[in-house]
């Protein structure tokens, strides 16, 4: 989408994102490294501090990161059918990860009704999925899902300074996508409607039982009807 100058989103104004990533970081372990940058980008362009590490998401965004997700997306009823029978094949057909042993996230697209959510999402209801699956859009500024980070650069916690830098990443492209999708309008405006949601999720549970919830961090969002 074209961007025009507009007043900042308040999720990315410095008073609200230095805090947050405190927050979202405090505790994190500090590991020297050298960065190796993802395909695309070289070492200059990129760097592991935390600043540099910001740049690296803004300069992937669009380049790399948009495409990523929003040229092949899997719909999200296909994804939850393969992980639910082999989370392993489905991840290594449809999805990626950072290493072995982390969970997949998946590009994906879903049509559904918009209804009240839980805490930072509204939930989406999308036929066909089975019981016991329940989905929510993230609505701004996303919070710390690394799921677009995950499916749309090649990077990995050992190209960074530390978490802080790592994670720093994440953080970025999820405001950038939140400003993408939602251009400024309420999530409270889409209640009730149908629409047609890509971007991202991670198949992992929160509690680390089965997955029974997916939060998909939208990057585009189109009304139906």
């Amino acid at each position: 989408m074209s961007r025009t100058p507009k007043a900042t989103p308040w999720w990315r104004r410095p008073v609200v994102i230095t805090p947050v990533l405190i927050v979202l970081l405090c505790g994190a372990m500090v590991q020297q490294t050298t960065f190796v940058g993802p395909e695309g980008f070289s070492s200059e362009q990129a760097g592991s501090s935390t600043d540099e590490a910001v740049a690296l998401a803004r300069d992937g965004y669009e380049s790399t990161v948009l495409p990523a997700v929003t040229e092949d997306p899997v719909p999200l009823v296909d994804v939850v059918a393969a992980a639910q029978e082999d989370p392993e094949a489905a991840g290594e057909e449809l999805g990626t990860h950072e290493v072995d042993g982390k969970p997949y996230s998946y590009a994906v697209t879903a049509t559904g009704t918009v209804t009240e959510g839980e805490f930072g999402e509204v939930a989406l209801e999308v036929d066909g999925l089975p019981e016991g699956i329940t989905v929510g859009v993230a609505v701004p500024p996303y919070g710390s899902s690394t799921a677009l980070r995950d499916v749309g650069l090649e990077v990995q916690y050992g190209d960074f300074e530390n978490q802080i830098a790592y994670q720093a990443v994440a953080f970025e492209l999820n405001s950038l996508a939140a400003e993408d999708a939602f251009d400024g309008a309420e999530a409270d405006d889409l209640l009730g409607k149908q629409v047609t949601v890509v971007g991202a999720i991670t198949w992992a549970s929160s509690t680390g039982g089965d997955v029974t919830h997916l939060q998909i961090l939208p990057v585009r969002i189109e009304e139906q009807g």
